[in-house]
């Protein structure tokens, strides 16, 4: 009998984890229903909370993870992306253009594994504290070790970020939270709310009567936790930086691995100087485009140039002719290989070029290096402009570091495939409302966008391959709460999380899991 319940355990679990990890996939930038997210962890929560630390509990977050990840990756990563991209990769990932099978059969499972030897998902022993106590370890411990989870991968993925719960929130008013603790604290919110809701679910909506403090202790935190969030939101400050500026930002509708396009007659090493002098004059018209409509701030794609143009005289005099006749500063990406490396620098109007900001997270598993140095800003008269590129918007912290360098725009420079738009959109937006600052996307095919300072979205290029420029008025931003206060609740979650883990590895709950219940002896003269 003992079995066959942790079997049925088992599968309940499973079935919980699989309802969580679509729900989870449906809330996520890859498909749009953002609201589900609140309580798309609610049958994992049921089930870690129904029996904690029991095999079903074990189970339920990893799998639902792992699965969730897998469902979000297989769209993401299609055979034939990187093809004829730029890098070499020096490791051997890519199959078919593509590292999805790598990811899909030996990462993913891999970690999903490593989350189930943490047990994660689990409030490690903690919720066995007496009354109130263990009722908010129950919700509060998951909740932090989620949040670990999204600033671990976030800060330290090299590529495109994938499955962070706060990306699903880009769009929506839980945004606000960014502004106090980053995008971190959306992640919190999110996993507390669906476990607060599970609680009376999993420990006395069924037996009130005969368990009724249970259900007043879930109540009154489910009830804290929206008034706290409620609160947040509405103080959620609006500081303006003073004055506005127009910005614009060039989709030219191509991609340079389309070596038979007309604009690319030189793409071949040894020719990168005169395959920017036709790129210039390609974009040159959009820009002019721009500077038309009021342009003070043109930015263009990622690795426009595959040699410095500060190193090439015919280049930056072609350049300089360009904002010399808009009076627009104009942001120059480019892509230099051996060692390879993406920086960007700020051209002003009166041809003077601002020093160069290098790629701040750099892909190293294509082979990309990145030399030492943080934010740097430019001042471009109108506005102050920090340039970023690829996935540097994926954490929060490097648009914070712009703001804290004295920004009061920031630029995002990339070259991605189509079905990275909405990911990318959304980091780019929470690193705006993070900030405080404006933000200008610029990509070659799709997805370019301009976001106001409170993230919102202004101009949008759309999904689709297209060429186009895209000019919008945007506010100045300043410094928010989370600018000031750095990532402190991030390494607060993070140092509460290990606190925790080693609480539960103290008590044996970590490695071990709580001891079997012990039936009771009938009492003498009980019928046997």
């Amino acid at each position: 009998m003992r079995q066959s319940g942790a079997v049925r355990g088992a599968r309940t679990a499973i079935v919980a984890a699989l309802l969580s990890a679509v729900a989870l996939w449906l809330a996520s930038p890859a498909v749009g229903v953002g609201l589900l997210a609140w309580v798309a962890l609610v049958p994992v929560a049921y089930v870690v909370l129904r029996r904690p630390g029991g095999r079903g509990a074990r189970i339920a977050a990893p799998l639902a993870y792992s699965v969730y990840l897998e469902l979000v990756l297989i769209g993401a990563l299609p055979f034939g992306i990187a093809d004829g991209q730029w890098g070499e990769s020096p490791v051997p990932i890519m199959v078919g253009d593509s590292p999805i099978l790598p990811v899909a059969l030996l990462v993913v499972p891999l970690f999903g594994l490593l989350l189930y030897a943490l047990r994660f998902g689990q409030a490690w022993g903690l919720e066995r504290l007496p009354g109130t106590a263990g009722t908010i370890a129950a919700v509060v411990v998951p909740a932090l070790a989620w949040t670990t989870l999204d600033i671990v991968r976030a800060k330290l993925d090299p590529g495109g970020l994938f499955g962070p719960l706060f990306a699903s929130q880009a769009d929506s008013p839980a945004a606000g939270l960014a502004v106090f603790g980053g995008p971190w604290l959306i992640t919190f919110a999110i996993v507390a709310v669906s476990y607060a809701l599970a609680l009376p679910l999993a420990r006395g909506w069924v037996s009130a009567a005969r368990r009724p403090a249970t259900l007043v202790r879930s109540a009154g935190l489910i009830v804290v936790i929206a008034a706290g969030l409620a609160a947040l939101h509405v103080a959620a400050p609006d500081r303006d930086g003073g004055g506005a500026v127009t910005v614009a930002a060039v989709q030219p509708g191509y991609d340079t691995a389309e070596q038979d396009r007309p604009q690319l007659r030189h793409w071949e090493r040894g020719t990168y100087d005169l395959a920017g002098l036709d790129l210039i004059r390609d974009l040159s018209g959009p820009s002019a485009t721009a500077a038309a409509r009021g342009a003070e701030l043109i930015v263009w794609p990622e690795a426009t140039f595959f040699v410095d143009p500060r190193r090439h005289p015919a280049v930056m005099r072609e350049l300089r002719e360009i904002t010399e006749t808009t009076g627009a500063a104009l942001v120059v990406p480019f892509f230099v290989r051996g060692p390879d490396t993406s920086a960007s620098f700020v051209l002003l109007p009166d041809g003077e070029s601002a020093p160069a900001q290098p790629k701040q997270r750099p892909m190293w598993f294509l082979g990309e290096h990145a030399p030492e140095g943080g934010a740097r800003v430019a001042d471009a008269g109108a506005a102050k402009v920090a340039s970023l590129l690829g996935v540097d918007t994926q954490d929060a912290g490097t648009a914070r570091a712009a703001a804290g360098a004295g920004a009061t725009v920031i630029t995002s420079s990339t070259h991605d495939w189509r079905q990275l738009v909405g990911a990318h959109q959304a980091f780019a937006a929470l690193a705006a409302r993070s900030s405080g600052l404006p933000l200008v996307r610029a990509d070659w095919r799709y997805g370019s966008a301009i976001y106001d300072r409170d993230g919102t979205l202004v101009a949008d290029a759309g999904g689709d391959q297209r060429r186009t420029v895209l000019v919008a008025e945007v506010s100045l931003g300043a410094a928010t709460p989370y600018v000031e206060l750095g990532d402190a609740v991030a390494w607060v979650a993070v140092a509460a999380t290990i606190a925790a883990w080693l609480a539960g590895l103290r008590s044996g709950v970590v490695l071990a899991g709580p001891s079997p219940r012990r039936r009771r002896p009938p009492r003498e003269g009980a019928a046997r």
